[in-house]
C-alpha cells in the first residue's frame, strides 16, 4: 500500500474464529460491509464496494480505490484466525499509480484525526464480525450488494488463469461468489479481478 506519512491509514486486526476456514467464505465482503459503515458513520458519502476485497470511492460518474482488504487465516485445534489487513487512503496519492486512487477526505466535508477513523473501523467491524460469526455472509449480502459498485453493470473478470469472462453482475451468493449473468445463464466465481465494460 502506498501511501505518504499520516496520509493513510494501515493496520492488521486478529479475529479468532471457533469453526473451520470453509466457513469463513465471504469475509472478506463483510469486512467491506464494515469499513463502509465505519466510514458512512463519520459522514463519508459516496463510499462504494467492488467484489471481492476494494472500498472504491464514487464521484464525477467514475470510481476510484479507497481502501483494500487482505485476508489471511491460519488453523489450529483451537479454530481459525483470521489477519484482517485494511490499508485505507485518508489523503489522495500523489504517486501516479495503474488505477484512479481517492483519499477519504475527498469523501468528507471535515477530515477526523486517524485515532478517530480507525476507532469508528474497529467499532463497525466488530458489529459485523460478530454477525458473520453467528449468520455467516447470508445475513449481509442484501448490504453489501446495496453498496456494490458494478452492481447490474456489464463487467469483465479476469481469472487466475489469465482467461476472461464477460457478462453482467447478478450479484453475489450466499457464499460471497459473484455471480454474472450471460442471457439466462448464471456462472459464479470464487476470484478472479474484476473491471466494468466500458461501451
Amino acid at each position: 500500500w502506498l501511501s505518504a506519512p499520516a496520509a493513510s491509514l494501515t493496520f492488521s486486526l486478529l479475529w479468532r474464529f471457533t469453526g473451520p476456514p470453509g466457513q469463513l467464505a465471504g469475509l472478506s465482503l463483510a469486512v467491506g460491509v464494515a469499513l463502509a459503515r465505519g466510514l458512512e458513520n463519520l459522514g463519508a458519502s459516496g463510499i462504494r464496494l467492488k467484489w471481492p476485497n476494494d472500498v472504491l470511492l464514487e464521484g464525477d460518474g467514475d470510481f476510484a480505490k479507497l481502501a483494500g482488504i487482505l485476508i489471511e487465516l491460519a488453523s489450529d485445534r483451537r479454530g481459525t484466525q483470521a489477519i484482517i489487513g485494511i490499508g485505507l487512503n485518508l489523503q489522495p496519492p500523489a504517486e501516479d499509480l495503474p488505477q484512479p486512487a481517492a483519499g477519504l477526505a475527498q469523501a468528507m466535508t471535515n477530515l477526523p484525526d486517524r485515532h478517530v477513523v480507525l476507532a469508528s473501523i474497529l467499532s463497525a467491524l466488530a458489529e459485523v464480525l460478530e454477525s458473520f460469526a453467528v449468520d455467516g455472509f447470508f445475513g449481509l449480502k442484501t448490504e453489501w450488494q446495496q453498496r456494490h459498485a458494478y452492481q447490474g453493470k456489464p463487467v469483465k473478470l479476469v481469472l487466475p488463469d489469465g482467461g476472461a469472462v464477460k457478462g453482467t453482475v447478478a450479484g453475489v451468493d450466499a457464499s460471497g461468489a459473484l455471480v454474472l449473468a450471460d442471457g439466462p445463464r448464471r456462472s459464479r466465481f470464487l476470484s478472479g479481478e474484476l473491471s466494468l465494460r466500458r461501451a
